[in-house]
Formats: structure tokens, C-alpha cells, sequence
């Protein structure tokens, strides 16, 4: 749930980036959820053309996302379709992380790749094409060193597809509905019910044969066409990948200017989660355990399908030994010393380990890196009683009689 202190800091990034216009109406949204665009122009009382140039510019920055809810008739009836809008608070209030993001791209690629993605950042979606003559206008840059930086940024996973423009959401069904809802007492699921933005979210992201895909043409064929099947991708080879493409080239989405692409957001803030954690492993444990954990992150960072993942994919203790001395720091740490280490990431619970298995509890270590933030917090502007207090309550997980907090 978004907070109104939330809603305020994103209506004000808002306004600096795109105006009071444009604020209005994403407010609108952040505080009303999803509307059509004739609610929103009586919500706002903005005139329609006003609205409309307002959500394009907020759908150029992926800061909305359109979509059709198709609500069927409880009797069986026609199915009712309507183009609906909701902001991407996540999304928002990301923006004024960019300069950090193009920070990460400079320490891991080249100044080639900065440059694209500063155009990325700061023009919300664009094609090859356009991206292409940026650089000619720009530097005089070639069209191979712009593609050759594209690729780089693609194969990081620093750039994907933009989403499908207005994908088509359906309400489960009753039947679905109380499906779910039994599976659910039996223990057979559990899960967090999820929002409707992470339901538009993923009803719009491309398949992931698609999302980082980069077909590029090369020499011509026999019969005088051109060969797509030569693809940039990020893992080529792959059936599925080439189908991909041959469906693409038969509705001409390969096109350099029909195919849109954006920064991929997730993957910076996934970077930035794993750094956190990497921290927050070296102030509490050697050199050693940071090696190995910061190991058992890269090994499973291709798994991880969501930001907020709470567990990454489990590891065999071999598994993680091969990826410890892949690096040169870790070509001097023995099996043994993976081990040992393992033991003391176990305590506190930062690695679990299940039937020789191991897997990093990233929900354990934000939890603990968050509290001691609030104690941190608390020291510092209510002194060193107050924290002991706090401190006390909150180990406790329960309340206590006053007695026993004041003997403090």
C-alpha cells in the first residue's frame, strides 16, 4: 500500500521532471488508482486533449501503464472491454535513482553504453533508429559502436522490450475465485495476494524469449531476403528464441523503427540489492564469507524472476565452491573454507540450508538491515535509554509489563 507521504514525494518528482500539468493528472491517478480517460478528465477537470497529451507523456516515461479490463457478465452475457490507466508508483519513484544508475553502467561497461542509456533515461522509450541518430547528432558515432554498446547493454539485461501497449486483463473467474481461495486453506499455496499493478505489470511484460531478444539482419539468403535468424540475443541457440524471431520477421517487429526499448529498471534495482547485501554481509563477517556470499549472488542472479524475490534458488555446496574460484579473489579459498563460511552466514540466518542445500534469505538480511536503520534512528534522536527500550521491545516480539521496561 502506498503511503500519502509516498504519493507526495512521486507527484513531486513529477512536477520537476514533466510539469504541474502533467503532475496533476498522474496524482489523479496515484490517489484514485486506475481510471478511465473520462474519469480522469472529470476528476481533474482538465479539458480531454489536455489528459491525453498529460498520459502520453507519462506512458513515454513508464510512468503509466494503459490496459483493458474485460469484465464479463455475471450471467454469462457479452464481456464488457474498457481502456482504463494506472500509475507505476514503483516505477516513479525510481527516477531520481538515475544518476546512480548510469554510475553503475560506467564501472561495469563504457562510455558508449552511458551514452545510450542517458538517452534511454531521459527520453523514457526508444527505437534502434532513433537511438542511432542521437549518436550521429550527437558524437558522429558509427552505426556499429551504437549497436555494438546496445548489445553490451542488453546482454547485462540493462535494457529490455518496452511492455505491450495495452494488454487485456480478466477478473478470475467465480469458479478460479474459490479455486484459489481452497488450495489456499489446504497449505497447497502461499502467497501475498497480488496488487493490480503487479497484475497489469505482468500481463504487459514481453515472454522472456522476447524481452531481451535483438534480432539484427545479416547476409542475404538465397531466395534475396535477409537472414534474421542470426540474432544478438542474450542466449542464442535456443529454439524457442529463433521462433521467436521468425514470428517477429512474418509481422515485421524486427523492424529497427517499430521495436521500442527502455532501461530495465528491475535489473538496476536488483544490482543495488545485491550490493546492499554484500555490505551488510562485510560489516558483520571476514573477508572470506563476503567472497563466498557475494558468489552465491552472481550464481543465482539469472534465476531471480522478481525484484523482491525472499529466497534466491538453492545451491549445492560443490555449486557454489565452482563459482567462489571463478573470481581471482577466490581462487585461493578452499572447499573447507566454503564450508566454514556457510556456517557462519547460517548465524544470523543470512544463508539457510536445506538437505545440502544452501540458498541466500534476502528477506532475513533487508529485515535486519531495516531494523537497526530504526534503532539507529532512534539513538540518535531520543538517546541511548530510548534505544535500549526499543531495542528490548522489539527482540522481545511481544509486549511487556512496564515494570520490566522501566528497570532498565
Amino acid at each position: 500500500m502506498v503511503t500519502q507521504y509516498g504519493i507526495k514525494y512521486a507527484v513531486n518528482l513529477i512536477t520537476a521532471h514533466f510539469g504541474d500539468l502533467v503532475a496533476k493528472v498522474c496524482e489523479c491517478l496515484l490517489r484514485r488508482g486506475p481510471l478511465t480517460l473520462q474519469a480522469i478528465v472529470r476528476s481533474t477537470e482538465l479539458t480531454s486533449s489536455q489528459v491525453k497529451n498529460s498520459l502520453l507523456v507519462l506512458i513515454q516515461h513508464n510512468c503509466v501503464q494503459a490496459f483493458i479490463l474485460d469484465q464479463t457478465g455475471e450471467h454469462g452475457d457479452g464481456a464488457k472491454q474498457s481502456t482504463q490507466y494506472i500509475a507505476l508508483f514503483d516505477n516513479i519513484i525510481q527516477r531520481w535513482r538515475f544518476p546512480k544508475f548510469l554510475t553503475m553502467v560506467s564501472k561495469k561497461l563504457d562510455k558508449q553504453c552511458v551514452e545510450l542509456l542517458e538517452g534511454l533515461l531521459q527520453h523514457g522509450r526508444l527505437t534502434l533508429k532513433q537511438m542511432f541518430d542521437r549518436a550521429k547528432s550527437g558524437q558522429n558515432e558509427g552505426d556499429d559502436v551504437v549497436q555494438e554498446a546496445f548489445v553490451k547493454l542488453l546482454n547485462a539485461h540493462f535494457i529490455e522490450r518496452c511492455p505491450a501497449s495495452e494488454p487485456v486483463l480478466t477478473n478470475p473467474t467465480k469458479e478460479e475465485e474459490a479455486a484459489r481461495k481452497r488450495a489456499a486453506k489446504s497449505g497447497k499455496i502461499l502467497e501475498v495476494q497480488e496488487t493490480l499493478e503487479q497484475r497489469v505489470v505482468e500481463a504487459a511484460m514481453p515472454t522472456e524469449a522476447l524481452r531481451f531478444l535483438f534480432a539484427t539482419e545479416t547476409e542475404p539468403t538465397a531466395d534475396g531476403g535477409k537472414d534474421k535468424s542470426n540474432s544478438s540475443s542474450v542466449t542464442p541457440g535456443e529454439k524457442r528464441k529463433h521462433d521467436a524471431i521468425e514470428s517477429e520477421a512474418e509481422s515485421g517487429d524486427t523492424d529497427e523503427q517499430v521495436v521500442l526499448w527502455r532501461a530495465n529498471i528491475d535489473e538496476f534495482i536488483r544490482h543495488l540489492r545485491h550490493k546492499a547485501c554484500i555490505e551488510n554481509v562485510r560489516a558483520r563477517f571476514d573477508d572470506g564469507a563476503v567472497i563466498v556470499f557475494g558468489a552465491m549472488l552472481e550464481a543465482t542472479r539469472s534465476a531471480e524472476k522478481k525484484v523482491k524475490t525472499e529466497n534466491s534458488v538453492p545451491l549445492s555446496l560443490s555449486s557454489i565452491y565452482e563459482e567462489v574460484i571463478k573470481s581471482e579473489e577466490g581462487r585461493n579459498i578452499t572447499f573447507d573454507r566454503v564450508r566454514a563460511s556457510l556456517v557462519q552466514l547460517s548465524c544470523p540466518p543470512f544463508v539457510k540450508a536445506t538437505n545440502e542445500s544452501y540458498s541466500v534469505d534476502f528477506k532475513k538480511i533487508i529485515e535486519l538491515a531495516q531494523h537497526e536503520e530504526v534503532e539507529s534512528i532512534v539513538l540518535k534522536r531520543y538517546g541511548r535509554d530510548a534505544y535500549r527500550m526499543f531495542r528490548l521491545l522489539s527482540n522481545s516480539g511481544h509486549l511487556l509489563e512496564t515494570d520490566k521496561v522501566t528497570i532498565l
